[in-house]
């Protein structure tokens, strides 16, 4: 709407604490009518006052005059806020809700992308990509001195990633990105069996643990090669241990850790592997490194 009624109503009734419920009760409607206000349409001119009283507000404040703008935070909210209600209003169940706002906010990242590129059609590009086109293979990156950002923008594979510059060089202890341990990391994840088992522990209820011979069934492997992956697991914290109680003696048994992590892991090796070819977004604008060597920063002290 354009008058920004729907909006202000819906703000103006969190902001007193009151449910649709209440505010239909102290203007003498039904909830549905409070709700398809804020959706969208306009109650009988007669009732802006009774609103107005409820909502300890004026009519002027109702329609949003003499109001400030939005701030982002705010419309980005109330635009999440639309994604997971249905047309009545009414607050989606948890699968369909948590899949709504997924879908809002990668429209909100990918409008972002084209945006921050200076796309002169950046909605029609945006809502092209996701929908997906000719091409299913398409990447949007943008690097300058002020960082990156790289997304997948249709499916498989969908992804968006935003970094700043870093700020540090290879041979600081404390960079997070040139960490020692990271040899030791690819070696093991590079042993036979131990990806797969990864994948297998990946596929497990958040709640399921499993004990070395569920690792010796599924991968086909010796007890010494399923100890020797479990140990390596335990050490990355991929996985925890707790104890089994069998008769006199402890049985260990162990839980899947990784969450999602494993997920941004093997979609950025594969970007390694897969390197993209073709975009609907490619621009470079930087003329540094990524990571500052040695004598670049001694030469920044003087």
């Amino acid at each position: 709407m354009g008058n920004g009624f729907n909006e202000c109503l819906k703000k103006l009734r969190k902001e007193k604490g009151m449910t649709q419920e209440e505010l239909a009760e102290a203007v003498g409607v039904s909830a549905q009518a409070v709700s398809k206000w804020e959706l969208g349409s306009l109650p009988d001119a007669g009732l802006l006052p009774a609103v107005a009283d409820a909502l300890g507000t004026t009519i002027d404040t109702l329609f949003g005059r003499g109001q400030e703008s939005p701030c982002l935070e705010q419309l980005l909210s109330e635009e999440l806020d639309r994604a997971e209600r249905d047309e009545d209003g009414k607050i989606l169940c948890n699968v369909e809700r948590e899949k709504r706002r997924m879908q809002c906010a990668w429209r909100i990242c990918h409008l972002l992308a084209c945006v921050y590129a200076r796309c002169s059609n950046s909605r029609e590009v945006s809502e092209m990509t996701i929908e997906g086109g000719q091409m299913h293979d398409m990447y949007t990156q943008v690097s300058d001195e002020g960082g990156f950002f790289q997304a997948k923008l249709n499916r498989p594979l969908q992804y968006f990633l935003l970094m700043p510059q870093p700020e540090y060089t290879c041979k600081d202890p404390a960079a997070p990105l040139c960490d020692p341990g990271f040899e030791e990391l690819f070696c093991f994840l590079g042993r036979p069996k131990v990806l797969r088992a990864l994948e297998f522990l990946a596929e497990q209820r958040r709640n399921m643990f499993i004990d070395s011979d569920t690792l010796i069934e599924e991968l086909a492997i010796g007890k010494s090669d399923a100890e020797e992956i479990i140990a390596g697991l335990l050490k990355f914290q991929f996985i925890s241990r707790a104890e089994l109680k069998r008769g006199k003696e402890n049985a260990a048994i162990y839980k899947y850790c990784l969450d999602c992590n494993l997920v941004s892991f093997l979609t950025f090796a594969y970007v390694l592997l897969k390197q993209p070819r073709n975009f609907n977004i490619g621009i470079c604008n930087r003329s540094r490194p990524y990571f500052k060597s040695g004598a670049e920063e001694n030469s920044e002290k003087y």
